[in-house]
Formats: structure tokens, sequence, C-alpha cells
């Protein structure tokens, strides 16, 4: 069944028959290839008894291609994703009714974003969470929220300033836009957004309650090993399903009714 979904990064203990019998966790870093977060999620996930399979999805250029080069790459990212999804498919096909969950941090989560969109009309992934994701706010997430059966979550800080405000206004977010990431704000709504979608939509901002769990607010504090045990794999697990519903715009516009005289 390894062969099934495709050669994935990771020792091959957290990719065995049985694991991949019980479902499958995709994990990927940002830019730059190194893979320390995936491999401490990864960690962190299995301590805390996730049962499916958990592997990486090595996307980037390398360190070599260097963090610009691969927030530039928008066509070579793309086929990336387009690469993933297949990958994801052949899964499913393979394994219906287990579940699949897609965790992307930073630029890998843009990836994510354009697998899900990327993923044939039947199929679907049970949940996709998206950690400090290098996409801009508005982004709409419509297309890839209908291949998700139940939740998107995005986890995002305000205290990542360094990489996802100064950074990505200067070298641009994955969609190349000059501008804040929604891993330091959280995701807009867009007018055109088909709303219906983003009621599986939470958004989680980090809190100094996280500090408990091993997340002091930076960039990387959403995968280290103590985090995704304490917070991830509940989710993954059905035990926790945190964050806050996004407001549509519309909602957010509609005139408060008029008091009675």
């Amino acid at each position: 069944m390894v062969s099934a979904v495709g050669c994935w990064s990771g020792k091959r203990d957290y990719a065995t028959p049985e694991r991949l019998e019980a479902g499958l966790v995709v994990s990927l870093d940002g830019v730059g290839g190194y893979n320390w977060g995936p491999r401490w999620l990864r960690a962190g996930l299995d301590e805390a008894g996730v049962k499916p399979a958990i592997v990486i999805y090595d996307w980037s250029k390398g360190p070599t291609g260097l963090f610009v080069g691969d927030l530039m790459a928008k066509e070579r990212n793309q086929a990336a994703a387009s690469d993933l999804a297949q990958r994801v498919a052949t899964y499913v096909s393979a394994m219906p009714h287990r579940p699949v969950t897609l965790i992307g941090h930073s630029a890998g989560a843009a990836v994510v974003v354009w697998a899900l969109e990327a993923l044939p009309p039947n199929c679907q992934v049970e949940r996709a969470i998206l950690l400090a994701p290098a996409l801009s706010p508005d982004y709409d997430l419509t297309k890839a929220l209908r291949a998700v059966r139940s939740r998107l979550y995005v986890m995002y800080s305000q205290a990542d300033v360094g990489l996802l405000a100064a950074g990505t206004a200067v070298f641009g977010t994955m969609d190349r836009q000059h501008a804040v990431s929604a891993g330091l704000v959280g995701f807009n709504v867009p007018v055109e957004a088909d709303v219906d979608q983003y009621v599986k939509v939470r958004q989680v901002r980090w809190t100094l309650d996280l500090v408990k769990m091993g997340h002091l607010g930076g960039h990387l504090g959403w995968t280290s090993t103590r985090f995704a045990r304490e917070f991830i794999a509940p989710i993954i697990l059905g035990r926790s399903d945190p964050g806050e519903k996004v407001v549509a715009p519309q909602a957010a516009s509609r005139p408060a009714p008029a008091s009675s005289p």
C-alpha cells in the first residue's frame, strides 16, 4: 500500500500497511525544504497515539533554492500541489472511507490549499490544518473547502511579525501579494466566496494560553512536538474542535434592526 500512495518522505515505520489502513496524515513544511517542523510535528502526533500513517511531502526546491526561490516559483509550486493531489486521490481510491488529514506550515499551507483545489470532484479529505499560512488574508478558500469534508483549521499568530508581516510584505506571499499573511491575521471571507463552504472554517488565534502547550507565538511554535501532541493531535483524534467561525461580509455589514418607538 505504500507504493499505492507514492514515495513519501519519512521513516517507514510511520507508513506501515497497518497505519495506512487506519488513515493518512500528510505534513508539508515551509520554504527551504528543511522539514524540521514536520518531523517535530510527526513525533508529537505519534506520541499522542495518532494511528494513521504520518508522512512528509517535500515540495520545495530544497535548502539550495533558498526561501525566496520557493516563494516566487508559483507555477512550480502549483505543479507540486497537483502532484500531491494525485497522490491523495490515489490513496482515497485505494483506501476509501479512511480519514485523510493535510497539514501545511507557512508556505506549505498554500501548497495544501492548491492541492485541495486540484482534487477530483468526488474526492474529499476529512480535514485540513493550515499553520501560519503564507497566503494573503483575502485569498478565496471556496474551491479548497469543497474538497474538505468536516473542517479546515487556520492557525495564526499576531506575534509572527518578522516573517508574516515584514517578510511577505517585501518578498510576497505564496499567491504573490505583497502584504501581510493570513498566518498573521487570519483569513477574511471575500465578497465573492461561497459562505456555505466557509462554515467549515475554524480560525485559531495564538494567545498566551498556548504557551503552556509549548507555543511561544513564533513561526515554528505551531510545529513543536509538544504543541502537536497536546493541541493538534486531539483534533485528528476527534476529541477537540477549537477555533472561531469566520464572519461573512454580508453578516458583518448587515444593519441592526430598528428599535421600536
